[in-house]
């Protein structure tokens, strides 16, 4: 009966230290992964402004402003788990936007407020369609199958502006176009091994384009006092994004 009991002890060991020692290996950071992320996304930059070199109207500035959208995608990567507790990784991804910011005020002219010119108007927007970026990771795996990670690389987005400065109906000053930008993106966040295939994280992201961004469009009506164009500039974007992910690792 002795023999038995430690026969049967010394089989149970053998199946748990078996079974302890796949899931160990099943549960490896290491191999390629692709997924799906949404989230919300917020975007702040500075005073916009307009100026017209013809000296018509003084120049306007619309003060800083902030738009609150959302945000949906892919992403795809690798991770390299080099020893027991640290991870590597390379992750690429693309997600859609719906960023909005539209901004108006009036053009006024330097003389006294009786002017007929003194309600013009000014409109001026932007609206970013895409964001993407590939960026390098590093993460601690020391807790729960939890990647804690900090992360950072390039990024790129594109923004639709336009412009419009209206004297009368018969004289206006319009632009629109459609601008890919570069910068950089850093964040942090966590991620749980919830099987050997899945993967859940969350994640914020800070992404910087540090350069304004500027046009100019000529009025309309041939006026000789209006021949020089007007000008127009959109200062830098700052996105921040907070999104959730799910990825299957092969």
């Amino acid at each position: 009966m002795k023999r038995i009991a430690i026969a049967l002890l010394a089989g149970v060991a053998a199946v748990v230290g078996f079974g302890h020692n796949a899931s160990a290996a099943d549960l490896s950071w290491t191999g390629f992964y692709i997924g799906v992320h949404g989230g919300a996304a917020w975007q702040s930059t500075p005073g916009w402004n307009f100026t017209d070199p013809n000296g018509i109207f003084l120049g306007v500035n619309l003060g800083g402003s902030s738009a609150l959208g959302a945000v949906a995608g892919l992403q795809v990567g690798y991770n390299w788990q080099f020893t027991p507790v640290w991870v590597v990784g390379a992750e690429g991804d693309f997600s859609w936007t719906s960023l909005s910011d539209h901004r108006t005020d009036a053009l006024f002219v330097p003389v006294p407020a009786g002017s007929p010119l003194g309600g013009s108007s000014l409109a001026m927007s932007s609206n970013t369609d895409w964001l993407s970026s590939l960026r390098a990771k590093i993460g601690y795996n020391g807790l729960w199958n939890t990647l804690f990670y900090a992360t950072g690389g390039g990024a790129i987005r594109q923004t639709e502006y336009a412009a419009q400065a209206v004297v009368t109906p018969a004289t206006v000053s319009n632009t629109s176009f459609t601008n890919v930008k570069g910068g950089w993106v850093a964040g942090a966040g966590a991620e749980w091994m919830a099987t050997p295939n899945i993967l859940l994280r969350v994640e914020y992201l800070y992404y910087g384009f540090t350069n304004n961004q500027s046009a100019s469009a000529p009025w309309f009506q041939n006026l000789a006092a209006l021949a020089i164009p007007a000008n127009y500039s959109w200062g830098r974007e700052n996105i921040q994004v907070f999104r959730v992910a799910g990825s299957y690792k092969f």
